[in-house]
């Protein structure tokens, strides 16, 4: 009796080694648990709310409008993919920071995003990629298996406007073992970033999951499309021509460079193409 109450108790300690042992196992392979977590998550409708700007208006021209001091003509909402080749003739304006290549307008929220998630976790996210010429992309191209990398003039990275980060120890998709890199994956929407290729979203973006990959597109937009579960495809087409939308202390519009008929009283503004044919304006509103 007491060998059989031995070996009860030895089953029982066996058993909660496994149990513990295979816990540490799935927690330390974030790369298996995090995406089954992000297909499983129920997001809330998009935080845009269709609105009639209240008040006076001023019909802007174009070069007027983008001449004032209080305006950004920035690439931010550009939206590159297969079916969206960068426009010919696009040349990329850079800013260097510490040997990466970006938009001069990516610089300081990837800093406060590398030094916060640095001060919450104790590890530092690096650059891995940056800013790609065509014949760079041609030869990444010609080295990776079909489907794999994005045919010359269709990556975001010849656009100055994605960075593929990393974590010491932990690149690719095994940037999801490092708390580091899931904090990336939860907070970059709080800095102006997305990530570019979510999980479930293969068939819209013509892209595998790339959790390492993030895109800057500019507030409010980043927070809008992480907090909703939106690409920035599902992004640009939820946003109907010419109508106006208000997010916070936003308003946000899509128009025409001959369309710009924008309510007074805002404080600053960002236009950006959108690689369909569009504007996307954003005004910060007083």
């Amino acid at each position: 009796m007491k060998i059989k109450k031995r070996y009860r108790i030895l089953i029982v300690i066996l058993s909660l080694v496994v149990l513990f042992a295979a816990a540490g196992v799935v927690v330390y392979h974030g790369e298996w648990w995090y995406p089954i977590g992000q297909r499983l998550r129920a997001y809330p409708a998009p935080a845009l709310t269709p609105t009639e700007p209240q008040g006076s208006t001023t019909l802007w021209k174009f070069a007027d409008l983008t001449a004032q001091e209080n305006v950004t003509l920035s690439n931010n909402l550009l939206l590159v993919n297969s079916e969206h080749p960068l426009p010919e003739g696009y040349t990329p304006d850079l800013v260097e920071y510490n040997g990466a290549k970006m938009h001069p307008l990516m610089q300081e929220p990837y800093i406060s995003l590398r030094d916060d998630v640095q001060a919450a976790t104790g590890v530092r996210i690096y650059v891995a990629s940056d800013y790609r010429t065509a014949d760079e992309q041609a030869a990444i191209l010609a080295d990776s298996a079909e489907g794999i990398a994005a045919e010359i003039g269709c990556s975001e990275h010849e656009a100055g406007l994605a960075l593929d980060v990393y974590a010491p120890y932990f690149g690719g998709k095994n940037f999801l073992r490092s708390r580091a890199g899931r904090m990336v994956n939860e907070i970059c929407g709080d800095y102006g970033y997305i990530i570019r290729y979510p999980v479930g979203k293969e068939d819209i973006t013509g892209i595998d999951y790339e959790p390492w990959h993030i895109r800057y597109v500019g507030a409010p937009h980043a927070a809008v499309m992480m907090d909703s579960g939106l690409t920035l495809e599902e992004y640009i087409e939820l946003l109907q021509p010419n109508a106006w939308y208000r997010t916070g202390d936003y308003l946000i519009s899509r128009r025409a460079a001959d369309a710009l008929d924008l309510p007074d009283g805002w404080t600053s503004c960002d236009i950006s193409p959108d690689n369909t044919g569009y504007y996307i304006v954003t005004l910060k509103m007083n």
